[in-house]
């Protein structure tokens, strides 16, 4: 099994946030009045960016990493295989949850194995199987989420109140559903519920997913992944409404958004041995907002219910 097999498969890390310059390469109509929907794409590409989380890549790409882990992690490499990684790449994603410019930020995932111990990085966090009960295995999880900062390229919902950055912990189920279907392969349902513990939105996060991971010939490895996301009322109404005094400063209508499924997404996952010990991977997702979080002015005025993301690493194992 090469490198990125187990960095894409069990884990999508993103490193602490630290202070840096930054350039941009933007593709930009002028806005225009507030009240029409833009069309046009900003990239904004950062190094050491503080918001390494406000993505929808994170969700949907842990979802189809939590199945894929499963997969391929569930008997140990022999011995003779190196046992940790680190990794590195670049992700594009969007620049807060609904909009439609876009930044590039660097990310990378690591895992240790010291005696019987295994630390690895799940998503943006960590994650730890505590017990397993036939093809089910339970355990817990500590995320982060991104918010909404003050240096936004979108001028308008710039006006709006800023959203702090959340931590989310909880627990999560995940079960094998089937095993060498079309080969080495496996489909497993994961579901995973967490609150925050920031005191940031005081609410919950749940997302469940089925995902498909198989070995390929000569190391390779494919993952794929459909997921739903459903948040609070609490969640909704600070990332996605906009009150009477957010309208009067920003013009765009006043909006109260509520619980309910936020997103539904796909994502893929292909991981190309380089050689024994090198890999690179790529990884691929869609997204799309629904119900109030599709009609948030901030998204059908100011940004885009399509939310797409694309990241490419380089790892290796010693």
């Amino acid at each position: 099994m090469s490198v990125m097999t187990r960095v894409m498969a069990s884990s999508l890390g993103l490193p602490a946030r630290e202070a840096s310059g930054e350039g941009r390469l933007r593709v930009k109509c002028a806005p225009g009045d507030v009240s029409a929907p833009r069309r046009s794409i900003s990239l904004r590409i950062s190094q050491g960016d503080a918001r390494m989380l406000r993505s929808s890549l994170a969700a949907a790409a842990l979802a189809c990493a939590a199945g894929a882990a499963h997969a391929q992690t569930t008997d140990a490499p022999p011995a003779d295989i190196p046992q940790n990684f680190l990794s590195a790449g670049a992700a594009m994603l969007p620049d807060y949850p609904g909009s439609d410019d876009y930044r590039v930020i660097p990310f990378g995932a690591a895992r240790l194995v010291i005696g019987d111990v295994v630390v690895q990085t799940e998503g943006p966090g960590l994650a730890a199987t505590l017990a397993e009960s036939g093809p089910v295995e339970f355990g817990v999880f500590g995320r982060w989420y991104g918010g909404r900062e003050d240096d936004i390229d979108d001028a308008v919902v710039r006006l709006l109140p800023t959203v702090d950055d959340a931590i989310v912990a909880g627990g999560f189920a995940r079960a094998t559903l089937a095993e060498n279907v079309l080969g080495r392969d496996r489909v497993s349902a994961d579901v995973r519920v967490g609150a925050d513990v920031t005191d940031t939105f005081d609410g919950a996060i749940w997302t469940t997913s089925l995902s498909y991971g198989a070995a390929l010939p000569r190391g390779n490895f494919l993952a794929l992944s459909a997921s739903l996301t459903g948040v609070s009322d609490d969640y909704a109404d600070l990332h996605f409404s906009v009150d009477p005094a957010g309208a009067a400063a920003s013009g765009l209508p006043v909006f109260a958004a509520e619980s309910g499924v936020r997103d539904i997404g796909v994502t893929a996952i292909y991981d190309q041995a380089i050689t024994r010990n090198w890999s690179a991977t790529a990884v691929l997702g869609y997204s799309r907002l629904i119900g109030d979080f599709a009609d948030s002015p901030l998204v059908s005025i100011r940004g885009s219910e399509d939310q797409a993301f694309f990241g490419l690493a380089i790892g290796r194992r010693f």
